[in-house]
């Protein structure tokens, strides 16, 4: 019997060796963790495990391997080893195994491990590598299930029509990926069903085209402010805190005066930020356009009093939260000193549609008659646009697209709002 000792890191490791130099048929007849005594390998002091296996027939070795001295010689390794001192083999010398490092495998074999323990324990392994393989070819089709649940689903609402031909069934989906209300979407898409005529169903650009045409129909834009005569005009901004209102102003003011040569003063009513009114400050210099600090409504009264030779009077407000009342009172006090021509009420296209419906219905406390839509360059969906105007109708006034002043700013257009209620963007 050919009888050899195997040294690994684990006890798998020390098997893969066993199998590989003796074969499937070798025999283990001993197995245990075994530690170095010092020596001079990179694994000294750590532990290891080692196989004493044997077998009847040698196999054709691997590789060139020393002969056997015989058991006796083998036995002598871990005695020598004990004693600090390396046993002789041969015309060399033989060094004990260094002690294997600490497996990370999760399973291991005993240290007494018979044949029979040993191969059950290979089929466990098989087993739950074959139970692994398994469940990445269930996840595999759980996606592939959730793809088609996904579809059907899709099939499911839009085949509530059953009438639409294809071309309005992508419109239709094409909105309410937008964010347009699904109920509103579908009355959208069957009113531009049933005014197109029956050749032009599978003209995808003619069903597109009317339903831009009735999505026009549905807006409404306000005046744009250059084209106002009468003196002074007065404007004043209202929102929620952080939807851009000091901003919007900036870039109002700046395209009146750079490209209409329209007079125009500001007032600054947001008191409660320092650091806006020296933004606003630092722009009027800039722009050379002149600018007072109204800390209470009798100071805007007579800011709006000592402007009253200039074309538009531009009056930046206090963000307030619509879920306080009395900031809400009180800003309302202001509003009403300026007894503005027109009130903006500047929304966020990063709000939800149902945090846009509560600002519009608790800001109604000051008459807002425009509506500005905000950060259209972070907002991920622009059909909200159609969902507040059908709700509450007020003309819209301006788009914002950024900071920059004062380039990131569009005045209203019914054919550009209607391109981002469809599409998302102002591309016809």
């Amino acid at each position: 019997m050919k009888i050899k000792k195997f040294v690994g890191r684990s006890f798998q490791e020390a098997f893969e060796q066993m199998k590989q130099e003796l074969g499937p048929d070798a025999i283990i007849l001993h197995s245990k963790k075994v530690k170095n005594s010092g020596g001079l390998d990179f694994l000294s002091g750590k532990p290891m495990y080692e196989i004493t296996a044997g077998i009847d027939t040698p196999p054709a070795p691997a590789r060139e391997t020393a002969p056997l001295r015989g058991i006796a010689e083998e036995m002598a390794v871990p005695r020598a080893r004990a004693n600090g001192r390396r046993a002789t083999r041969g015309n060399g010398t033989y060094r004990a195994p260094e002690p294997p490092m600490p497996s990370a495998e999760p399973v291991t074999a005993p240290e007494q491990a018979p044949e029979n323990v040993i191969r059950a324990w290979e089929l466990e392994r098989q087993k739950m590598l074959s139970q692994l393989t398994q469940l990445t070819e269930i996840k595999d089709e759980i996606t592939d299930i959730k793809k088609v649940v996904t579809q059907v689903a899709d099939f499911l609402k839009y085949s509530r029509m059953p009438a639409l031909p294809e071309t309005f069934k992508v419109l239709l989906k094409q909105l309410v990926d937008n964010d347009v209300n699904e109920d509103l979407a579908k009355a959208i898409v069957q009113t531009v069903y049933s005014h197109t005529n029956a050749k032009d169903y599978k003209k995808a650009d003619v069903v597109r085209r009317n339903l831009l045409n009735l999505i026009q129909r549905m807006v409404k834009v306000g005046r744009p402010l250059e084209q106002i005569s009468r003196v002074p005009y007065v404007v004043a901004l209202v929102g929620p805190t952080g939807v851009g209102k000091t901003t919007t102003i900036a870039k109002i003011a700046a395209n009146l005066k750079l490209f209409y040569n329209r007079k125009v003063a500001l007032v600054s009513a947001d008191t409660y930020r320092i650091a806006a009114i020296e933004q606003l400050q630092t722009f009027a210099n800039i722009a050379n356009i002149p600018m007072s600090v109204a800390y209470s409504p009798q100071e805007i009264r007579e800011a709006v009093l000592k402007y009253r030779e200039r074309d538009i009077i531009l009056i930046d407000t206090v963000g307030r939260s619509q879920k306080h009342d009395q900031h809400l009172r009180e800003l309302n006090k202001f509003v009403e000193a300026a007894n503005p021509d027109e009130v903006h009420l500047v929304l966020s296209l990063t709000s939800s549609f149902r945090t846009m419906l509560d600002v519009v219905k608790r800001f109604q406390l000051l008459r807002p008659n425009r509506l500005i839509f905000s950060k259209l360059d972070e907002a991920s969906q622009t059909g909200n646009i159609i969902n507040v105007l059908y709700k509450h109708p007020l003309p819209v006034s301006y788009l914002t697209t950024g900071q920059t002043v004062p380039n990131d700013i569009v005045t209203a257009d019914k054919g550009l709002l209607a391109n981002l209620i469809v599409k998302g963007d102002f591309a016809a």
